[in-house]
């Protein structure tokens, strides 16, 4: 008798429907348990889970239960995007009671603008707008003298890379004692964790497996606003454990475009752009209770030639930090820099305007700028390309500039990188004091940030 495999195909056009459709808190395990469903009337239900495991506290007895189901109400809002990509469907079903207005706006940019590129990348004609519809009341708004104010040491996410380090060291020194904290924290993560001194804090989220085996039949997949999702949970842990505001390492051009499609600005990093820092901002008062400065980037003013500078000067960290995605892919073990990707391209070259060639060499394991393969990988980092990378990278400019330095180093001009570009971009080798400035755009900074954290601030101007 023959044996037959009848391979699943998922199609995405048959769901017409999206339903967000639980979430709920269990305070006795600190656990929280989300549930979606896709749907059409020519296809089987799609059901997912998804956990979120956080951090306890010994003070259970003290919880904010009221704000803590507001924010996480919220938080399954945005982490619904990782399973309404698989098929995007044209309406977007609410079926959580606790949703207010301001609440439903803020879904609404982060399915617009935080799944753009998703969007842009697989086809669509414009970005995705559904039908958002509520089958619960709106909830009411928290009044805004009830809002809470800030009290409490900051919690910083950390990614393992450069930006968050600088965040915690500047921190502390202005003594503001910084608390770092993870989602899913790997080896490298607890590794830069040590060498800080500092506590780390860690949060697990648990994607439902069942999305995974959608993709391989057929789902829809692509970049999603991880930084909001994060940022969210930070928020969260921050008041379980009665902390102060969530200090992010998100620096200025991280608000830049990656392309533009049409009259929109399709951005890679949206979810740590300023406008996602202001509207974050914007939803935790009405929807939570809580003042708009629990939710901040330290670095927001900042260039990233700014940022790597003072990383330069700190090298304990510089043989356990990467900020290289290859090392934070599922399943991935204790990686470092793979010396291949965008991201490894674009922190070499921005490192290089301070740290010798000998010394990045130790780092990265190899030379970068004396590689040829590496052109075509720096040519679209300087925006001789299409468009940069869709990849967490500083602006064209910043790589530019950053490039300009290296070409006018003794120790940089002859490695084989650099000499191409300078036969081919000769304005190289000249000074650019206007660009070459470190950037402190007080207009970038965003408007609800406590005095303590603007003078620490001021203190890396």
């Amino acid at each position: 008798m023959w044996g037959w495999v009848v391979a699943m195909v998922f199609d995405p056009a048959s769901a017409t429907d999206f339903t967000y459709r639980e979430m709920t808190w269990f305070s006795d395990r600190f656990q929280a348990v989300f549930r979606f469903e896709l749907s059409g009337p020519t296809m089987a239900t799609e059901s997912f889970t998804e956990t979120i495991q956080f951090t306890p506290t010994q003070a259970a007895d003290n919880l904010d239960d009221a704000r803590l189901e507001s924010l996480l109400t919220l938080l399954g809002a945005v982490l619904s995007t990782s399973y309404y990509k698989a098929a995007a469907p044209k309406r977007y079903v609410i079926d959580v009671p606790g949703v207010t207005d301001a609440a439903v706006d803020y879904l609404r940019l982060v399915l617009r603008d935080g799944l753009a590129e998703f969007a842009y990348r697989n086809g669509f004609m414009s970005p995705i707008e559904p039908e958002i519809v509520l089958t619960q009341p709106v909830a009411s708004a928290w009044p805004e003298d009830n809002w809470l104010a800030i009290s409490g040491d900051p919690l910083v996410p950390i990614g393992g890379g450069k930006d968050s380090v600088v965040s915690v060291e500047i921190l502390q020194r202005q003594r503001l004692h910084p608390i770092q904290f993870a989602v899913n924290a790997n080896p490298i993560i607890h590794k830069v964790a040590r060498v800080s001194g500092h506590p780390l804090i860690t949060a697990r989220r648990t994607i439902d497996p069942h999305l995974l085996e959608l993709n391989k039949q057929g789902a829809l997949n692509g970049h999603i606003p991880v930084t909001a999702i994060n940022s969210l949970i930070a928020l969260i842990q921050a008041r379980i454990l009665r902390l102060g505001p969530v200090v992010m390492s998100n620096e200025a051009s991280a608000s830049e475009a990656t392309v533009r499609w049409g009259d929109m600005a399709v951005n890679h990093q949206w979810s740590k752009s300023l406008d996602a820092e202001l509207a974050l901002q914007a939803v935790i008062g009405p929807q939570a209770g809580l003042d708009p400065d629990h939710y901040f980037s330290l670095l927001r003013p900042f260039s990233e030639l700014r940022i790597a500078g003072i990383f330069a000067n700190l090298p304990r960290y510089h043989h356990v930090a990467t900020s290289c995605n290859r090392a934070f892919t599922m399943d991935a073990e204790n990686l470092g820099w793979c010396g291949e990707c965008d991201k490894c391209r674009f922190i070499y070259l921005v490192l290089s305007a301070y740290l010798s060639p000998a010394a990045l060499r130790a780092i990265f394991g190899h030379d970068l700028l004396d590689d040829e393969a590496h052109i075509p990988g720096f040519e679209a980092l300087l925006g001789l390309d299409h468009h940069k990378p869709f990849e967490c990278v500083g602006s064209e400019a910043e790589s530019t500039v950053a490039l300009s330095f290296a070409a006018r180093r003794v120790d940089w001009a002859s490695h084989a990188v650099v000499k191409h570009f300078l036969d081919t971009i000769p304005q190289l080798a000249a000074p650019h004091p206007d660009l070459e400035k470190p950037v402190f755009d007080t207009h970038a900074s965003s408007r609800h940030i406590p005095e303590q954290y603007q003078q620490a601030q001021r203190a890396l101007a």
